[in-house]
């Protein structure tokens, strides 16, 4: 790849590298973006509050396994649509922690580095950082990644965007190779700065104008609940459970039986689409998850110096596709060190614990067998199983 110059957003922005920097009261601390990656859920209009975030966590606890003691969410939405998000940030609960004792309490806000990057109705824009591309679709997504992964997810984005494709793409600083033939294909101009906007017609993009301090990662979301739970009288507590409740089961009816069968084809048509046409071109689809996380670890193997960005999150994201796909049920998921995650199973049998150890394996992932033993009165057998990331020695 073609050297890339490095963006810089300015004295108004601090890296939290943990070297004993601290950010200013004026200024934002920024994190790397792909420890806070976007999620897109499909939560139904109606809800509001507290009933949407259950509603959102329970949804990322049946999609990837992520809990509330492991995980931490925040809406991000755009302008003066708070209460109709559908995305969330999410975070590691220790990773996030340690943001926070870093950054301290005076500083404006902690971010993923992506929204940092200017924007405007209209236009993408992206930027190289500390050897990552950051990429901003708008004001509520974005990502960060290693380079050639960023581009190919960035190919995805353009090719789901068909009608609604950008009015130009933003790129501070040389441009990544592939890029310009990218935009070209779908017709789409490339700028180099942000006054180029609007020679097309386009407004210009800016840094910070769309609500970005709204979603601090430091801050709690129940700290408003809590707010309004001391502000409530308490002859309202029975009617505000009830609406709550009735919310609940609104919404769970609804994600039941919505575009179940013809959601669920297109879906594995566009699957199998997309796995082909990124990462299996030739052979059988026999398990494209562990296929396809496979694949993705033998790109991160020829990447330099990626041992040093996976981090736990990156692990566990890795082996639910394996753990969903075996419909195993995990008993606890813990965080051992920033590269190294324990997982406590309960299995039918040894030779179930091998097989899913070797899947694990086959995903990637370098796995350790702690320990394996039958359960008392039953046949069942509890095995706890460590995660590294390929290519790593196991703990001793």
């Amino acid at each position: 790849m073609t050297e890339v110059a490095t963006y810089d957003a300015g004295k108004d922005f601090v890296a939290l590298t943990g070297d004993g920097t601290t950010p200013g009261a004026q200024q934002v601390a920024v994190v790397c973006g792909a420890d806070v990656p976007v999620i897109t859920l499909d939560l139904p209009p109606g809800l509001r509050g507290q009933a949407r975030e259950q509603v959102a966590r329970r949804q990322l606890q049946d999609r990837a396994g992520l809990t509330a003691e492991t995980t931490e969410i925040r809406p991000i939405y755009p302008p003066k649509q708070s209460e109709k998000w559908s995305k969330v940030l999410i975070a590691d609960a220790a990773l996030l922690a340690k943001w926070k004792a870093i950054a301290g309490p005076h500083c404006r806000a902690v971010l993923p580095d992506y929204l940092s990057l200017p924007t405007a109705s209209g236009i993408w824009s992206m930027a190289m950082r500390n050897d990552m591309l950051m990429v901003r679709l708008g004001p509520d997504e974005g990502f960060t990644a290693q380079p050639d992964l960023a581009m190919v997810m960035l190919e995805m984005q353009l090719d789901q965007a068909r009608d609604l494709l950008p009015g130009a793409i933003l790129c501070l600083g040389t441009a990544p190779d592939g890029l310009k033939a990218l935009a070209d294909i779908h017709d789409v101009p490339l700028i180099a700065s942000p006054a180029e906007a609007k020679g097309l017609g386009l407004e210009v993009p800016a840094v910070l104008t769309h609500g970005e301090l709204e979603f601090d990662l430091r801050r709690d979301p129940q700290m408003a609940r809590t707010k309004l739970r001391k502000q409530v009288l308490p002859w309202r507590w029975p009617l505000l459970f009830a609406l709550i409740a009735a919310g609940l089961w609104s919404a769970s009816q609804v994600i039941e039986t919505r575009r179940i069968e013809t959601r669920t084809a297109q879906l594995n048509t566009q699957t199998r689409e997309l796995v082909r046409d990124k990462f299996i071109p030739t052979g059988p689809l026999l398990d494209m998850r562990i296929q396809v996380s496979q694949v993705l670890a033998e790109r991160q193997l020829r990447a330099a110096g990626w041992q040093d960005k996976i981090t736990a999150l990156d692990l566990f994201a890795t082996a639910a596709g394996v753990l969903s796909t075996r419909g195993v049920e995990t008993d606890q998921v813990s965080t051992v060190s920033a590269t190294e995650v324990a997982l406590d199973v309960t299995m039918p049998d040894f030779a179930s614990v091998d097989q899913l150890a070797s899947d694990l394996r086959a995903a990637g992932l370098t796995v350790t067998v702690v320990q394996s033993r039958v359960s008392e009165g039953s046949a069942a057998v509890r095995s706890e199983i460590r995660l590294r990331p390929p290519g790593t020695e196991a703990a001793k």
